[in-house]
């Protein structure tokens, strides 16, 4: 599960989630780093509930729109990134994960250097993610 500040949220805050979702896109603009930063914690609280489905399409609107908006590098972005990075391992989409999780080295790489820790540890993420996507190869060992 992605790790946020989750542990206000009630299942049935989710339904309310939407709707100030919706009145910040209104509000704000489709855009704007509050709509974008919302609609980012909505996935990651849709997905904590086993919502995957609505989880994976606001994360992935996140992540796009975050990074045209906001920036590539943006914190905010890079906690969606991570938040649907786990996403998709949990889901068994490899491939996908894997795509993400080199995005997201190459952003930690660019803000922190190549030796920060996060850096590091996201580096060590792919090494894991490029060995799950091994094992779902046919005929292929570890």
């Amino acid at each position: 599960m992605p790790t946020s500040c989750l542990c206000r949220i009630e299942r049935n805050d989710l339904p309310s989630m939407l709707s100030t979702l919706c009145s910040y896109e209104n509000l704000f603009g489709p855009y704007h780093p509050h709509t974008l930063r919302l609609m980012a914690e909505a996935g990651m609280a849709f997905w904590h509930y086993g919502e995957c489905v609505y989880a994976r399409s606001l994360l992935e609107r996140a992540v796009r729109d975050l990074g045209r908006y906001v920036g590539r590098e943006h914190e905010a972005r890079l906690r969606a990134i991570t938040a649907l990075q786990d996403l998709l391992m949990n889901e068994g989409d490899y491939e996908r994960a894997r795509a993400i999780q080199t995005e997201l080295l190459e952003c930690q790489r660019l803000r922190l250097g190549p030796e920060h820790p996060e850096t590091v540890a996201a580096r060590d993420q792919l090494t894991t993610i490029l060995l799950a996507t091994l094992d779902q190869v046919p005929g292929h060992e570890i």
